[in-house]
């Protein structure tokens, strides 16, 4: 039996109803049940609960596919900490205690953060991680470090999966829903001069990764082969939903001192983070996880269709 966290989340359901589709062994767990499997299927559970064990135990659940993570933007960070870490800790406590083999930890490419800055640190296998006000992405490496220390301690395999950009038809959080805008308005905003090369990846491809790495140990990225510029992605976008590409360039100090000051004020959306961003190059060489987990179905091209047409 295969236990999925986060069985609601963006990519949890589909999991969830891949696995069932396919035949696979599979139930999830989510905070709170919107009703979207019967509930023999996804159970409401927060993953810092100590029955969890019971229900690993009762369900004889050997392998688990963690997703649940704290993604809102503006939480409190003692409740975000709660929620990533503790939540995490307790997985890996309980799969220690009742027998779990497998655990696959979906983390995320945003943890290497700002490469081209000091004061990061690197991982076990050398690679150079620079997340730095990115409270999401260093809470993805504590996780990692839980789950992989549980490896090193009692013998249970753990896959860490470092995820690229996700998107599926008709979108995607974050990128995928601007990719979408620009689709339908044929405009786009770029910082300062920044265009840096982007990797997406296919929800599908997330879950096939994910199944695929049960069993499996060590750290995978997941992504296309191919990147593309930030501009060029954009502006492909809006060509393919027929619309003239349109973009606006924004001072790059500027912009960040004024979202910055509307964020903390309550007043804009979008946290100042998410702008950076837009000028890291977090591309990775995935051969070696192709070596293991399979190439991925979806060029940048066929996720840029998908997300237009859907």
């Amino acid at each position: 039996m295969i236990l999925i966290t986060g069985a609601e989340g963006h990519i949890g359901k589909r999991m969830l109803a891949r696995g069932i589709k396919k035949g696979i062994d599979c139930m999830g767990i989510d905070c709170a049940s919107s009703g979207l499997f019967p509930e023999k299927v996804v159970r409401a559970m927060d993953i810092r609960d100590p029955s969890l064990g019971d229900l690993i135990e009762k369900n004889g659940v050997d392998s688990i596919i963690h997703l649940a993570f704290c993604t809102k933007p503006k939480i409190d960070d003692k409740a975000r900490d709660s929620i990533d870490l503790a939540g995490s800790q307790n997985i890996a406590d309980c799969a220690v205690r009742h027998g779990v083999k497998n655990i696959v930890f979906a983390s995320s490419g945003r943890v290497y953060g700002d490469r081209k800055k000091p004061g990061g640190l690197y991982d076990r296998f050398g690679n150079y991680l620079n997340p730095a006000d990115d409270r999401y992405a260093r809470n993805k490496i504590k996780a990692e470090a839980i789950f992989l220390n549980a490896a090193d301690e009692h013998g249970i395999r753990a896959a860490v999966l470092r995820l690229g950009i996700v998107c599926w038809r008709g979108g995607g959080a974050g990128m995928g829903d601007m990719l979408k805008a620009a689709s339908r308005t044929g405009r786009f905003i770029t910082l300062g001069n920044h265009n840096p090369p982007i990797q997406l990846v296919h929800v599908d491809d997330v879950i096939d990764a994910c199944f695929s790495a049960i069993g499996k140990s060590g750290i995978f990225d997941i992504a296309c082969a191919q990147s593309m510029l930030l501009e060029e992605m954009f502006r492909e976008a809006a060509r393919l939903g027929g619309k003239k590409p349109s973009r606006l360039k924004l001072p790059e100090k500027l912009t960040l001192g004024l979202v910055s000051l509307l964020w903390h004020a309550g007043l804009c959306p979008v946290p100042p983070l998410y702008l950076k961003m837009l000028g890291y190059d977090i591309t990775r060489d995935i051969s070696p996880t192709v070596a293991q987990l399979g190439r991925p179905q979806f060029s940048p091209h066929a996720i840029l269709s998908e997300i237009v047409e859907g």
